[in-house]
C-alpha cells in the first residue's frame, strides 16, 4: 500500500467514511514528471467508459494584463498547427506571416483612413490564405477519435483544455493534444478576432456584467486581478501577433504545464504512450513577475456602481481574503459557513428566514494570489436603508468573531466541509475538475488530502482568530444607485468573410493518425436490471436503488412526478418550503437537527417535476428520514415567511426584462405555444400578493397525492431502505395517476412571421428560428433527427456554426436542432429550432445566412461519418456516473422504454447516410412557414430590411411574461 493510499484512508476514517478496498482505486492520483519537466497526474477510474482529458497552463489573464492575449491565445488553439489544418504550411506561412506584420502595424497606427487600409490589406491576405486552410480539422479529429465536449476556458491564473474520449482512442487523443502544442498557427485570425468581439459585447449586456467589471477594478487595484480577462476594448482592437508568439512561447513549456487524466485505462499501459507523445514539447522557464501586493483597505472605503435596475438596493462588502494556498483558507471556510450554509442555519440565513433583510450572502473565493472575501446584500425594499442593512450584517459578523456559536453548530459545520471535499471526488467529471484546480493552484495532490485532514484539526478559536483577522475595519463598502455605463461596442467590420474553400479536405497528418492502431470497444449501455433496482412499493410508488461505491454519503430524491407546467405555484412553494419547520419543531431547531447529523433538505420544482433532496450519512438515515417525514407530514405555514416570496417575485420581475436571454426565451415560448407559454402559465405578482402560507401547503398536500419516484443511492441494501422509507415516508397519498410528461401543443403558422420585441439598452440581438413539424413516432424518423441536429447546427463542424460564426463571424453562440416530443405522446409534432446571438449590427447579415440554410441546407455527404462518430461518442461518453443512473432509468421508463434506447439508436445510425438527413430535412422542416423570434434594439438594426424575412408582428412585455 503507497504512502498517498494510507494518507487517504485515514482522511476518510476521520470523516466517519466507509471506504471498500476496491473501489479506493478510483481516489487514487499518481504524479509523474516526464524528462521535459511536464507533470501528469493520472486518476484510473473504470465506474464509467470515458476518460476525461486536460491540459493546464499555468498562464493566464494576469500574465497579460488588460491585453486580452491569454483568451484570444485559447481561441486561436482550435485553429491547428503546422501540421493540423493545412493543405500546404510552407505556402501559407508566407502570407500569414505578412498578415502577423500588418497586425502589428495596426496596432501602432491610430489614423482612421490608415487603420482602414491597413485592415482591408489583411482581409485580402486572410482570403489568400484561407486557400490553404481546413477549417475546424482540430476539433473533426477530436471527435473523429472518440472525443465528445471539446472546450477551453481562460481565468486569470490558468488556461485549460479540455474533453472526454473513449479509452480506445487513447493514442490518437495524446498525439492531437501534444502536437498540438508544439508549434500552434494562427491561422483565420481575422475571423476569430471578430468573434471575441462579438463575445466582449455579449458580456456587455449580460445584467451585472459591467458592474462586476467595475467592481473587480477597484477592488484588486493595483494588481492584475484587476483588469478583465477578456481584455479591453482598446486592446482587443489592436492584437500584436508577435505578442501573441511570445506569450505562447514563454508560458507554454512543458515546466508549466500538466497533463490530467482520470478515467477509463490503465496506468501501465498508458504512461509510455504519454512519454512519446507529450515528452516532445519544449522545456522552459516561465519569466519571473513580481507579485503585487494588494494593498489594505483604509477604514470604511466607500464605492457606489450603477446598476440599471430601480427600486431594488443592493451593497457589498468588500475584505481582504487570502489566496489559494494560505494557511488560514481551511478555517476561514468554516467562518463564512458559520454565516451562510446548506441548511440555511447561518446567520445571515436567519436574517433572510426572518425577513429582516431581503438577501445577504458571503463570499469566500481564492485566486492564487488574492482572495476575495465579500458580502452582497439587498436590503428590504423600498422600507429599509443601506446604513440599517449594514448594522444587521455586522452584528451577526461580530457574532462569529466573538465565538458565539455552540461546539455542536461548529462540529456540524465541519462535517458539511468534509462531505463537501468528498462529493467532489465521486466521478470523473468532478474529480478531474479538482484536479485541474489543484494544479492550477500550485498544489499537489497530496496538498487536497492535507486540506481535508485539516479540517478535522481545525479549532473553534481557528475560526474566531480568522473571522477576526479578516473581517476588519477596513473594508470596501458598495452601494448601488440606479444607472448603467455607457457601452464600449465594437462596431461591425466592412470587409468580406473569410470563407476557406477546402472545408472537408483531410491533411497528410490526419492520414497518417488513421494509421494508428485502436482497441475496438463496445458502448456501455444500462442494464436497468442490473445497474438499478428497482421496487414498487406502492402501485404509483417505485423505488430505484443504487448502489455507492466511494463512502457513505447517501443521497434520497422524493420526485414528485408533477410540474410547474401542470401546477405554476410549484415554484413558489419550493422556496416557501425552504423557511418553514413544523409543528413541533420551529425552523431553527428542526434545520439545526438536520445540520447536526450531516444531513441537508432541499426542493426544487422543473417543468414536469417537484422534487424533495435529502443528503446524509447512512450511519444518520433513520434519525434523517424520520425527520423529513415529520417534515412531509407537519410542516407548519408561516405567513411572515410569505413577505420573502412576494419580495422574491418583485425582484425576479424586475431582473427579468433586463436579460435579452431571458426576454427572447420568453418570446420564443409565446411564439410556439401561446397561452401554455411557461411564462405565461406561471403566477402573476398580483396573484402571488395575495397568497398565504396555508394555501401553498394545500399546493404541498395535492403534490403529494400524485405519483412519485423515489431515488435512493447509498451503501445500504435495498431492503434495508424499503423498510426505513414505509416506517418514516408517508406513501399512502400517492393515488393519483402522473401526467408528466405535460402534454402542450405547437401553434401552427401559414406564413413567415417576424415577431420582434424591442430591448433599446442591448447591443446584441438574440435570434431564434422556428419551424413545426409534423408527428415523428416511427424509430427511424426519430433516429434521423438526431442525425439532422448534429448535422445543422449541433457542434462546432455543423452549418451553422461554420457558416455563421467560423466564416463570417456574425454570431458567437449558435445552435440548432430538432426537438422532438417525448416518446410518450404518440402522435404529437416535433418542431425545428435555431439560435444566435450577434450584434444589432450584424442582425441582418446573420439572419440571412440562417435563412438561407433553413430553406436550401445544402447536402454534404463526406460529413456523415463524422456527424455518425460524433453521435456514437456523445452515447459512450455520457454513461451516467453512479449517483446519476437511477434518474436516467426513471427518465427512460417514464419515455415508455424498458432498455436503454442508446442500442438501438446506434445500430439504426450506423446504417443511415445523408440520404437519410436530407429526407428528415424535406419531411420535417423544407418548404415550411419559418417563424423568427427577435429579441434586440430596433434602432440597430434596418426594421425595413428585416421585413423580407417575414410579416413583423411587435410585441410587448405583457404578452409574453405575466
Amino acid at each position: 500500500m503507497t504512502v498517498k493510499l494510507k494518507v487517504l484512508m485515514m482522511v476518510f476514517a476521520c470523516c466517519s467514511y466507509q471506504l471498500r478496498a476496491e473501489d479506493l482505486n478510483a481516489l487514487k492520483v499518481k504524479e509523474y514528471k516526464l524528462e521535459n519537466g511536464l507533470t501528469v497526474w493520472l486518476n484510473e477510474d473504470h465506474s464509467q467508459p470515458k476518460v476525461f482529458g486536460a491540459v493546464v497552463v499555468k498562464a493566464g489573464a494576469k500574465d497579460c494584463p488588460d491585453t486580452g492575449i491569454a483568451h484570444y491565445f485559447e481561441h486561436m488553439m482550435f485553429k491547428g498547427t503546422d501540421r493540423i489544418g493545412t493543405l500546404d504550411y510552407e505556402a501559407e506561412k508566407v502570407l500569414l506571416d505578412s498578415i502577423v506584420m500588418k497586425y502589428d502595424e495596426l496596432a501602432l497606427t491610430e489614423d482612421p483612413s490608415a487603420r482602414i487600409r491597413l485592415q482591408k490589406e489583411i482581409n485580402e491576405l486572410s482570403i489568400r490564405s484561407s486557400e490553404y486552410v481546413i477549417p475546424n480539422e482540430f476539433n473533426r479529429l477530436i471527435s473523429r477519435f472518440g472525443g465528445s465536449g471539446l472546450n477551453a476556458a481562460t481565468s486569470y491564473d490558468a488556461t485549460i483544455y479540455f474533453n472526454t474520449f473513449s479509452p480506445q482512442y487513447m493514442a490518437q487523443w495524446a498525439e492531437i493534444n501534444s502536437e498540438r502544442l508544439i508549434n500552434p498557427v494562427f491561422r483565420l485570425f481575422q475571423s476569430e478576432l471578430e468573434t471575441v468581439y462579438e463575445e466582449k459585447n455579449m458580456y456587455g449586456d449580460f445584467i451585472g456584467g459591467q458592474v462586476m467589471d467595475t467592481l473587480l477594478s477597484r477592488y484588486f487595484s493595483p494588481h492584475p486581478y484587476a483588469y478583465p480577462i477578456i481584455g479591453s476594448t482598446k486592446n482587443l482592437k489592436n492584437p500584436r501577433l508577435t505578442e501573441m508568439r511570445k506569450f505562447f512561447e514563454d508560458y507554454y513549456v512543458a515546466s508549466n504545464m500538466a497533463l490530467i487524466l482520470s478515467g477509463d485505462f490503465d496506468t501501465e499501459q498508458v504512461m509510455p504512450v504519454l512519454e512519446k507523445t507529450f515528452s516532445r514539447i519544449r522545456r522552459g522557464q516561465v519569466p519571473k513577475q513580481d507579485k503585487v501586493m494588494l494593498p489594505p483597505f483604509n477604514g470604511r472605503e466607500k464605492m457606489k456602481v450603477r446598476f440599471p435596475i430601480p427600486f431594488i438596493k443592493a451593497m457589498g462588502l468588500g475584505f481582504r481574503g487570502v489566496s489559494a494556498n494560505h494557511e488560514d483558507q481551511v478555517a476561514l471556510n468554516i467562518a463564512v459557513n458559520l454565516l451562510n450554509n446548506a441548511n440555511g442555519t447561518g446567520y445571515l440565513d436567519k436574517l433572510m428566514v426572518e425577513h429582516k433583510l431581503m438577501g445577504a450572502i458571503a463570499i469566500n473565493e481564492s485566486m492564487n494570489e488574492a482572495g476575495i472575501l465579500a458580502v452582497a446584500i439587498m436590503p428590504k425594499l423600498l422600507v429599509q436603508s443601506y446604513s440599517s442593512a449594514e448594522k444587521m450584517v455586522w452584528h451577526e459578523i461580530d457574532r462569529v468573531k466573538e465565538g458565539d456559536f455552540s461546539d455542536e453548530v461548529f462540529n456540524s459545520l465541519k462535517l458539511e466541509q468534509k462531505r463537501q471535499y468528498a462529493s467532489a471526488l465521486e466521478n470523473i467529471d468532478s474529480r478531474a475538475t479538482v484536479m485541474m484546480n489543484l494544479f492550477s493552484q500550485g498544489k499537489s495532490w497530496d496538498d487536497y488530502l492535507n486540506e481535508v485532514a485539516r479540517i478535522e484539526s481545525i479549532t473553534k478559536e481557528d475560526v474566531v482568530r480568522v473571522a477576526q483577522k479578516y473581517f476588519s475595519d477596513n473594508y470596501l463598502c458598495v452601494t448601488k444607485s440606479t444607472g448603467k455605463y455607457p457601452k464600449d461596442n465594437l462596431p461591425k467590420p466592412s470587409f468580406a468573410p473569410v470563407v476557406p474553400r477546402h472545408a472537408d479536405a483531410s491533411s497528410s497528418y490526419a492520414k497518417q493518425l488513421e494509421q494508428l492502431p485502436a482497441q475496438s470497444v463496445t458502448p456501455r449501455f444500462i442494464d436497468f436490471k442490473k445497474d438499478v433496482q428497482t421496487l414498487e412499493l406502492t402501485p404509483l410508488v417505485t423505488l430505484y436503488a443504487t448502489p455507492n461505491p466511494l463512502n457513505d454519503i447517501f443521497t434520497f430524491n422524493i420526485t414528485y412526478r408533477i410540474g410547474a407546467l401542470e401546477q405554476p405555484a410549484l415554484m413558489q412553494l419550493a422556496n416557501y418550503l425552504q423557511f418553514l419547520g413544523t409543528e413541533s419543531m420551529p425552523f431553527e431547531q428542526f434545520r439545526t437537527r438536520l445540520q447536526s447529523i450531516g444531513s441537508t433538505l432541499a426542493f426544487d420544482a422543473t417543468a414536469d417535476a417537484f422534487t424533495m433532496k435529502v443528503t446524509g450519512f447512512d450511519n444518520h438515515i433513520d434519525e434523517t428520514m424520520e425527520l423529513v417525514g415529520d417534515f412531509i407530514r407537519h410542516a407548519k405555514a408561516d405567513d411572515k415567511k410569505m413577505r420573502q416570496i412576494v419580495d422574491d417575485a418583485k425582484v425576479t420581475e424586475k431582473a427579468f426584462f433586463k436579460s435579452s436571454d431571458n426576454v427572447a426565451a420568453a418570446l420564443l415560448e409565446q411564439v410556439k405555444y401561446g397561452d401554455q407559454s411557461r411564462y405565461l402559465r406561471k403566477l402573476p405578482l398580483s396573484q402571488i400578493k395575495k397568497l398565504k402560507g396555508k394555501d401553498l401547503l394545500a399546493v404541498y398536500d395535492q403534490v403529494r397525492n400524485v405519483q412519485c419516484d423515489l431515488h435512493y443511492c447509498g451503501t445500504l441494501s435495498p431492503e434495508k431502505v424499503v423498510e426505513t422509507v414505509r416506517r418514516h415516508i408517508p406513501l399512502e397519498r400517492a393515488t393519483v395517476a402522473s401526467q408528466s410528461p405535460y402534454r402542450r401543443e405547437l401553434r401552427e403558422y401559414d406564413k413567415p412571421t417576424v415577431f420582434f420585441i424591442n430591448m433599446p439598452d442591448m447591443t446584441q440581438s438574440i435570434v431564434y428560428s422556428y419551424v413545426k413539424g409534423d408527428p415523428v413516432d416511427d424509430t427511424a424518423s426519430r433516429h434521423a433527427s438526431r442525425l439532422f441536429s448534429v448535422y445543422f447546427g449541433g457542434d462546432m463542424s455543423s452549418l451553422m456554426f461554420q457558416e455563421i460564426r467560423e466564416f463570417r463571424s456574425f454570431a458567437y453562440r449558435t445552435n440548432g436542432r430538432y426537438q422532438l416530443p417525448s416518446h410518450a405522446h404518440k402522435g404529437a409534432a416535433g418542431s425545428f429550432t435555431a439560435m444566435l446571438s450577434t450584434q444589432g449590427d450584424k442582425t441582418l447579415d446573420a439572419l440571412g445566412v440562417l435563412d438561407s440554410l433553413i430553406r436550401e441546407m445544402p447536402l454534404k455527404p463526406e460529413r456523415v461519418d463524422a456527424i455518425r462518430q460524433t453521435l456514437v461518442n456523445q452515447t459512450n461518453n455520457e454513461y451516467p456516473a453512479f449517483r446519476n443512473l437511477s434518474e436516467k432509468v426513471a427518465a427512460f421508463r417514464m419515455e415508455g422504454f424498458e432498455q436503454d434506447p442508446g442500442e438501438a439508436f446506434l445500430q439504426n445510425v450506423a446504417k443511415m447516410d445523408m440520404q437519410d438527413i436530407s429526407r428528415f430535412y424535406r419531411e420535417q422542416v423544407s418548404g415550411r412557414p419559418v417563424v423568427y423570434v427577435i429579441a434586440g434594439n430596433e434602432k440597430r438594426i434596418d426594421m425595413k430590411k428585416l421585413a423580407a424575412f417575414g410579416t413583423i408582428v411587435k410585441v410587448k412585455k405583457k404578452d409574453i411574461y405575466r
